[in-house]
C-alpha cells in the first residue's frame, strides 16, 4: 500500500566545485531521529559527532525564534536559550508534525504561514552546515530511504572543516604528490568506508546509496551507538 513520503533536497552549505547535495524520499511518518540516519547514510557520514537540527524562524525586529530538535539525552538543554526558543527531542517528532500543515509542531517553525529555514549541523568542530528544502509531497511503495540525485563527494570525518577538505582535494589532484600529499591519501582510505575505492572528485553513484538494506543496517547501528 503507497505511503505519504517527503522528498527533500540537503545541500552542503559552502561547498563548491561541484557543490554537494542530495536529493532523496523518505516515508513522511519518519521520525527527526530517522532523517538524521538518512543523511548520514546518503553522506556517507559516520556518525561519530553530535548534530541538531534547527528551525530559524524571524519574527521582527531581527530576531529570530529558534526550535531545536535534537538527541536530548546527548545534548541535554542550553542554558542560552532565549525565550522564544524550542527545544524538542528528536527521538519524538515525526517530520509530517512539521511540514504538515496541521503537524503538532507545525504552527511553531512558521511566522504568519512562512516556514522557518530548516538546518542540519555535524559535528560542532569542523561544523558542517546542511540547508534542508522541502522540494515535494508525493507517495511510494519504497518504505526507506529512496535516493533520487547526488552531487559530489561528501568530506570525510575529521576534515578540518572546509579549509581541511579543499585541501584534500588538492592533495588527489596533483600530479606530482608530495610525501604530505601521498600520506594525505593513505588517511583517507583508511577513513573512508569506500576504502582504497575514495576519490574526492568521485561521487557515490545513486546504486549503491540505494542497495537493498544497506540504510536499515546503518540505522539499527546508529541507534545502538555503533557507528
Amino acid at each position: 500500500m503507497p505511503i505519504r513520503t517527503y522528498i527533500f533536497k540537503v545541500d552542503l552549505l559552502e561547498s563548491r566545485d561541484p557543490e554537494i547535495s542530495r536529493t532523496f524520499s523518505i516515508p513522511a511518518s519518519w521520525t527527526f531521529q530517522k532523517l538524521h540516519a538518512a543523511i548520514q547514510h546518503v553522506f556517507l557520514w559516520q556518525n561519530e559527532h553530535l548534530h541538531v537540527f534547527t528551525f530559524q524562524i524571524p519574527i521582527g525586529g531581527g530576531i529570530n525564534k529558534v526550535v531545536s530538535i535534537q538527541d536530548t539525552d546527548m545534548m541535554g538543554r542550553d542554558d542560552e536559550e532565549g525565550p522564544n526558543d524550542i527545544v524538542l527531542d528528536e527521538k519524538n517528532v515525526k517530520l509530517k508534525d512539521v511540514w504538515d500543515s496541521n503537524g503538532r509542531y507545525h504552527r511553531d517553525v512558521t511566522n504568519d504561514g512562512t516556514l522557518g529555514g530548516c538546518f542540519y549541523e555535524y559535528d560542532f568542530g569542523d561544523s558542517w552546515e546542511h540547508e534542508i528544502t522541502l522540494l515535494a509531497v508525493g507517495t511510494s511503495n519504497v518504505k526507506e530511504v529512496s535516493v533520487l540525485e547526488v552531487s559530489g563527494c561528501a568530506p570525510l570525518e575529521n576534515s578540518h572543516g572546509v579549509l581541511g577538505w579543499e585541501g584534500l582535494k588538492r592533495a588527489f589532484a596533483d600530479p606530482n604528490p608530495n610525501d604530505v600529499s601521498l600520506e594525505a591519501r593513505r588517511l583517507s582510505w583508511l577513513v573512508s568506508p569506500l576504502g582504497g575505492a575514495f576519490h574526492p572528485a568521485i561521487a557515490p553513484t545513486i546504486e549503491q546509496l540505494n542497495a537493498p538494506g544497506l540504510f536499515d543496517k546503518r540505522f539499527r547501528q546508529i541507534r545502538r551507538g555503533i557507528l
